[in-house]
């Protein structure tokens, strides 16, 4: 049942994070014209957050699964 569980949870994840960095990829030039005093953030700055967050997100569920071996 544990593996079972771990590998529908990686399974989740792993698509939820791919998602998220083909969203930043296609955002990070920022065409959109935005409202007067709305914030613009920086494309390539999300983008390697994005990033970041996806790589971390992998070596917790690594050490998650050598935790399960």
């Amino acid at each position: 049942m544990g593996y079972g569980l771990f590998w529908l949870v990686v399974v989740v994840v792993t698509v939820g994070q791919a998602l998220l960095v083909r969203s930043a990829w296609y955002l990070r030039h920022g065409t959109a014209n935005l409202p007067p005093g709305v914030p613009r953030s920086h494309g390539v700055t999300d983008l390697a957050w994005t990033l970041a967050t996806a790589g971390l997100t992998g070596m917790m569920l690594y050490y998650a699964y050598r935790t399960l071996l």
